[in-house]
Protein backbone atom coordinates (compact mmCIF):
# COMPACT_ATOMS: atom_id res chain seq x y z
CA UNK A 1 0.00 0.00 0.00
CA UNK A 2 1.31 3.42 -0.85
CA UNK A 3 1.77 6.07 1.78
CA UNK A 4 1.02 8.93 -0.59
CA UNK A 5 -2.33 9.82 -2.05
CA UNK A 6 -2.54 8.72 -5.64
CA UNK A 7 -4.50 10.34 -8.43
CA UNK A 8 -7.36 8.58 -10.16
CA UNK A 9 -5.17 7.99 -13.20
CA UNK A 10 -2.37 6.48 -11.11
CA UNK A 11 -4.82 4.24 -9.34
CA UNK A 12 -6.30 3.01 -12.62
CA UNK A 13 -2.85 2.34 -14.05
CA UNK A 14 -1.88 0.35 -10.98
CA UNK A 15 -5.07 -1.70 -11.08
CA UNK A 16 -4.73 -2.36 -14.81
CA UNK A 17 -1.45 -4.18 -14.15
CA UNK A 18 -3.30 -7.05 -12.49
CA UNK A 19 -4.01 -9.95 -14.83
CA UNK A 20 -7.63 -10.69 -15.77
CA UNK A 21 -7.29 -14.07 -14.08
CA UNK A 22 -6.32 -12.43 -10.77
CA UNK A 23 -9.23 -10.00 -11.05
CA UNK A 24 -11.71 -12.82 -11.67
CA UNK A 25 -10.30 -14.82 -8.76
CA UNK A 26 -10.70 -11.78 -6.50
CA UNK A 27 -14.30 -11.28 -7.66
CA UNK A 28 -15.12 -14.94 -7.03
CA UNK A 29 -13.63 -14.77 -3.54
CA UNK A 30 -15.60 -11.60 -2.77
CA UNK A 31 -18.80 -13.21 -4.05
CA UNK A 32 -18.27 -16.26 -1.84
CA UNK A 33 -17.54 -14.06 1.17
CA UNK A 34 -20.66 -11.95 0.63
CA UNK A 35 -22.79 -15.09 0.35
CA UNK A 36 -21.41 -16.44 3.63
CA UNK A 37 -21.77 -13.12 5.46
CA UNK A 38 -25.27 -12.27 4.20
CA UNK A 39 -28.51 -13.12 5.89
CA UNK A 40 -31.29 -14.89 4.02
CA UNK A 41 -33.15 -11.58 3.71
CA UNK A 42 -30.10 -9.85 2.20
CA UNK A 43 -29.76 -12.64 -0.39
CA UNK A 44 -33.42 -12.30 -1.36
CA UNK A 45 -33.00 -8.55 -1.83
CA UNK A 46 -29.93 -9.09 -4.03
CA UNK A 47 -31.79 -11.62 -6.16
CA UNK A 48 -34.69 -9.17 -6.62
CA UNK A 49 -32.30 -6.38 -7.61
CA UNK A 50 -30.52 -8.68 -10.06
CA UNK A 51 -33.82 -9.67 -11.68
CA UNK A 52 -34.80 -5.99 -12.06
CA UNK A 53 -31.82 -5.32 -14.32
Amino acid sequence: MTEEWETEEERLRRLMKYSPKKKLEWLREMHEFILKASSEEDRKIRIKLREMR
